[in-house]
């Protein structure tokens, strides 16, 4: 427990003193070769320029009381907060400035810090922040440890629904966790009296069953003492707090800002509170600080500014081919302990069961491993994939969630930056909109803003296709649109064998994989499934190659490319085939990031005649991928044009006829192949 001390109190000092010189000295170089005319690529700094001078009391007076084990998660105005959670200020000052030695290899720059030193990350999404530090929190718990974790918001930040479905799962799961809610009564330009329904943020712990701090005025000393006795409490294994501080900036939303919308009396009369001064005069009357060490304060502060900012200067901005590095922690294919396709003989299993018995295998393998989503305890999940894994594991390793997606999904991310391997479920890909940040801006991307420190070992579930009447909500496939996002890695299995290793494969991956099954391929007692996907599985452990296709069938006339239930359907399509004397060869891509492009390329170079099937959207999808890979590496090679099969652009529709129309079925693959042989 830290107390209040003279000590403490001149280390605050010092730090909102270091923070405020290093604002202006940032203010000044950004505008540099900016004016007279604003340009915001101009210039050393490049970019936008959100700064936090007057807001210092809301970083110092929080991070007093932690240590670098503890995690921090805050949001794009975080100058003040890095440097109190003790970043490394010359690698954050070379990351402002795009630089080679910057702290994300100027991948990231002033919005997205990553220092995972002393367990530091800034979004520039609002309200990021708070799923990620509750996951990093229940990473701490289920970890033993005894860390908290914090996350800074503004107050526009507490109109999201991260904010309240992180409260909610913080507050039902006792986790360590502080949120910290910055005041500064601006939304950029919307005031908080035409954003927020009530007068103070803290009012809305009481919704969740949390404490509610109020800090008026900018009080650094009324912080230390709620952020003391939050912090405590999150050690003594009680919960969350919410602390609001009313705060304030100097400076527009941005650098440039014109802030028509904010009176300039405003400014001035918040000048006259300025919390830097204040605080010097608090410790000056208490006998604490006088004009000589003030001034050592002062120059000490300057020279570690000053030598940072000299050092960012210095560096050397990184290589051209930099842009190109860190998408992945492992660009190579995962796996290759494959025991191969499996004989005829021994023990055949559904794909739901051999999901759950990979994760059951890995789970007991390494104690990082825990699954979370909705009704995946009691239930066994809706698809049966976490059949007796909470008997087994019981219900801290998996765990039942509120029906929060982007709380949960968000956690995932906070929990592997602490050094946990959570596997997720979205239950049905559909409801992707619900989680689209957490999944494409955090997921995908932390990685490589944070220059490769920050490791994302994610495996996201998902049920995918259609064929069972369940409208245009539940029957989508959407992996292009995951597979469109540097960074996502996307495997999807036809078979129990291929279920089993590429589970095991995607868990053991340091990069995010999302894994996509489709519910017909599953084995489920009450859903009808194709014969050929249920396979023999071996009991013990084994990898699917993550990146590697596999022929399904050899062939000699044409290609069929294809993933999940429509492998099936190339392969009965090609079983009739043999009647009219074709011979089909199916690829069974498995993974649609990284594509297998040499599998697919080796294949059309035999054949010579290609058709890509796909239970996917026809437009900007994998069968235009496919396309491009035949016109940049095989068009020589073809003896018909290419050909493609998929579900034209229409949402999926319930009737049966109608769905049965746009789905790709055996038949139409037929035809398709027919047509190109002609």
């Amino acid at each position: 427990m830290v107390e209040l001390t003279r000590d403490v109190a001149l280390k605050m000092y010092e730090l909102m003193v270091k923070i405020r010189y290093f604002e202006d000295t940032i203010r000044k170089w950004y505008w540099e070769g900016k004016a007279p005319i604003f340009d915001i690529g101009s210039g050393p700094i490049p970019g936008e320029m959100h700064l936090a001078a007057g807001q210092e009391p809301a970083s110092v007076g929080v991070m007093i009381h932690l240590t670098p084990a503890d995690a921090v998660f805050a949001t794009h105005r975080a100058h003040h907060v890095a440097i109190a959670k003790g970043v490394d200020l010359k690698k954050m000052a070379a990351e402002i400035f795009g630089k080679k030695t910057g702290l994300g290899k100027g991948k990231g720059g002033h919005m997205h810090l990553f220092d995972s030193i002393v367990n530091f990350a800034c979004s520039g999404i609002v309200g990021a922040a708070f799923p990620q530090a509750i996951g990093a929190a229940l990473g701490f718990k289920l970890q033993g440890k005894n860390n908290v974790a914090v996350a800074y918001g503004g107050d526009g930040a507490a109109n999201q629904g991260t904010f309240h479905e992180a409260i909610n799962l913080a507050a039902i799961w006792k986790l360590p966790a502080i949120f910290v809610i910055e005041d500064n009564k601006w939304a950029i330009s919307v005031p908080k009296s035409k954003s927020t329904a009530i007068a103070r943020n803290s009012d809305r712990a009481v919704a969740y069953g949390v404490p509610g701090v109020f800090i008026p005025d900018n009080d650094l000393f009324a912080l230390f003492e709620a952020a003391r006795e939050a912090v405590d409490r999150a050690r003594r294994g009680e919960g969350p707090t919410l602390i609001e501080i009313e705060t304030y900036r100097f400076y527009g939303h941005f650098e440039g800002d014109p802030e028509i919308y904010r009176p300039k009396e405003e400014v001035e009369e918040l000048r006259k509170r300025d919390p830097v001064i204040r605080v010097k005069d608090e410790l000056m009357r208490r006998g604490w600080l006088d004009d000589k060490e003030d001034a050592q304060i002062q120059a000490r502060a300057r020279a570690e500014v000053d030598e940072a900012v000299k050092f960012a200067l210095d560096s050397p901005y990184p290589e051209s081919e930099e842009a190109l590095r860190d998408v992945f922690s492992l660009p190579e294919p995962v796996g290759k302990v494959d025991v191969g396709w499996p004989s005829t003989s021994g023990r055949v299993l559904p794909a739901y069961m051999a999901i759950s018995e990979a994760i059951a295998q890995e789970m007991e393998r390494d104690s990082r491993v825990f699954y979370m989503g909705e009704d995946v305890c009691a239930y066994n999940g809706i698809f049966g994939i976490t059949q007796g894994l909470c008997s087994k594991f019981g219900p801290d390793r998996v765990r039942d969630t509120p029906i929060s997606e982007a709380g949960f999904i968000g956690a995932a991310v906070g929990a592997a930056a602490v050094g946990m391997r959570p596997i997720v479920e979205l239950m049905f890909v559909d409801f992707l909109g619900v989680t689209f940040d957490q999944v494409f801006n955090h997921m995908a991307k932390n990685h490589y803003m944070s220059g490769g420190q920050v490791k994302m070992p994610i495996v996201l579930t998902t049920a995918i296709g259609g064929g069972y009447n369940d409208a245009a909500q539940h029957s989508q496939v959407l992996y292009a649109l995951f597979a469109h996002v540097p960074g996502l890695k996307v495997v999807v299995p036809s078979n129990s064998y291929d279920a089993k290793g590429l589970m095991i494969s995607a868990i053991r991956d340091d990069d995010p994989v999302v894994y996509m099954f489709h519910k017909k391929i599953l084995g489920l007692p009450w859903m009808s499934y194709p014969k050929t996907a249920l396979t023999h599985v071996p009991e013990e452990e084994y990898t699917v190659p993550i990146g590697r296709a596999r022929i399904a069938r050899e062939g000699r006339d044409a290609t069929i490319i294809t993933a999940g239930l429509m492998v099936h359907y190339a392969l009965e399509a090609a079983d009739k085939l043999v009647n009219e004397g074709i011979s089909v060869e199916v690829v069974d891509l498995r993974t649609i990031k990284p594509l297998d492009r040499e599998t697919i390329v080796n294949s059309i170079k035999k054949t010579g005649r290609v058709l890509v099937v796909d239970e996917d959207y026809l437009s900007f999808g994998l069968t235009g991928e496919v396309a491009a890979i035949v016109s940049e590496e095989a068009h020589g090679y073809l003896k018909a044009p290419f050909k493609r099969l998929a579900v034209p652009d229409v949402p999926i529709p319930y009737s049966r006829p109608l769905e049965q129309f746009v789905i790709p079925s055996t038949d139409k693959i037929v035809s398709a192949i027919e047509d190109l042989m002609k």
